[in-house]
């Protein structure tokens, strides 16, 4: 989440979701991803309602968001579902389960549902990047319910570690970032803070075309890009030349840094960053938080997204718990409220993945800290991990004054 076009996506999401985790098990029920199968096979003649974007549907959307479809699905986008709730009403006392790509807007249309009258609504949560995101082994049950029309494959960051351990040989990895992203000297400091893997080759997307035979045949190619919309690209263009074993890596390296590292083995090895602070994610900071007694957070926000103040109603969702709040742009006038942390983890973070984070975490180690951590996906990943990702329920717990909405 993570071009422009998905920093106003998120704010659609915010807008519906944050209201809506309040309904969940109560309006309707929620379902997670690995409990899904089990889930419809105990509701024989459910319906399955898509209320993406027909585009998403049909996987002709912003690349990024072309994740397949459960097959036999109803497309009904969640903005005209108030107008097509006739379509399904032999479903009104009948399992309805909902979902759409990160289980925001399905929250939204399970509650226009359940307000409808429909007895037993479920979302499925997490969407179809949640299902994406589960590793192949284990869980054909849910894949072979899928389909799409992408020409190209799409691999978890988990299953993409599993390949790398198990046969590295057999697998190219393509990067297809531009040259400043993947030699860590763009102007921007989210940017730079993504590693890269060994023995990847690489090709700018800019420049694929023209250097394509470059690329070698014969072997399964996974493309490897920041957020998963150029490596979609890169694969189109290869499949039009004719290579047949085509991957791409959901969400790019953004999904690296959002998996909990206890799942990824392979990166010790094989994934190479030169950050002079850490990453750290909604569910590694739950276990973090299970073994470290003193820390601190620091919410780089304004004062008036820390205070519930800020013209964006979306943006004002609390803060966590104890956190100290600097401003980025007040923290050299207030070093004195930190600097007993230099030796101590200081966990950094602001509304979802922003850059300000990362220019915090640098300034902070050139003033001499040395245990600095930005918190992947922000404030508004803890919310959404809570809500979303089983065995993490327990982080709600985490935002404080989050104020009540409808």
């Amino acid at each position: 989440m993570k071009k422009l076009y998905i920093l106003f996506y998120i704010a659609g999401l915010t807008i519906t979701g944050f209201a809506q985790y309040k309904n969940d098990n109560v309006l309707y029920k929620t379902v997670y991803t690995q409990d899904l199968c089990n889930e419809l096979s105990s509701h024989p003649g459910y319906l399955l309602i898509d209320v993406r974007t027909p585009g998403e549907y049909a996987d002709t959307s912003s690349r990024g968001l072309n994740l397949g479809r459960f097959k036999n699905a109803v497309n009904i986008e969640v903005l005209e579902l108030g107008n097509r709730i006739s379509e399904i009403s032999n479903y009104k006392y009948k399992p309805v389960f909902v979902y759409c790509s990160h289980s925001q807007r399905s929250r939204r249309a399970s509650k226009m549902l359940a307000d409808s009258g429909f007895t037993q609504v479920f979302n499925i949560n997490g969407g179809m990047t949640g299902l994406r995101q589960l590793p192949l082994e284990g869980n054909n049950c849910l894949y072979d319910k899928l389909e799409t029309q992408n020409t190209y494959n799409i691999i978890s960051a988990a299953d993409l570690c599993t390949k790398i351990s198990n046969n590295a040989k057999k697998i190219l990895l393509l990067d297809v970032r531009n040259d400043s992203a993947f030699k860590h000297i763009s102007l921007d400091a989210k940017i730079n803070s993504f590693g890269y893997f060994k023995n990847s080759m690489h090709i700018p997307l800019a420049d694929l075309e023209t250097n394509i035979l470059k690329v070698p045949a014969g072997r399964e190619i996974i493309i490897i890009d920041l957020f998963g919309g150029e490596a979609a690209k890169a694969a189109e263009l290869l499949k039009r030349n004719n290579y047949s074993n085509v991957s791409v890596l959901l969400e790019g390296l953004d999904a690296v840094n959002s998996t909990d590292r206890k799942t990824l083995a392979c990166l010790p090895s094989a994934y190479i960053s030169n950050l002079s602070y850490k990453i750290i994610n909604a569910q590694e900071l739950k276990s973090f938080l299970e073994t470290t007694n003193e820390y601190l957070f620091l919410d780089a926000r304004t004062t008036e997204e820390f205070t519930n103040k800020h013209k964006n109603y979306w943006q004002n969702i609390g803060h966590l718990e104890n956190a100290v709040n600097i401003p980025s742009t007040d923290l050299e006038a207030q070093w004195n409220k930190i600097e007993g942390y230099k030796t101590k983890p200081v966990i950094v973070y602001v509304f979802g993945s922003g850059t300000v984070a990362h220019e915090v975490a640098n300034t902070l180690v050139k003033k001499g800290f040395i245990n600095v951590m930005v918190l992947q996906g922000g404030l508004f990943n803890i919310g959404w991990t809570a809500a979303n990702v089983k065995g993490f329920s327990s982080l709600a717990k985490l935002r404080v004054d989050v104020p009540e909405r409808d």
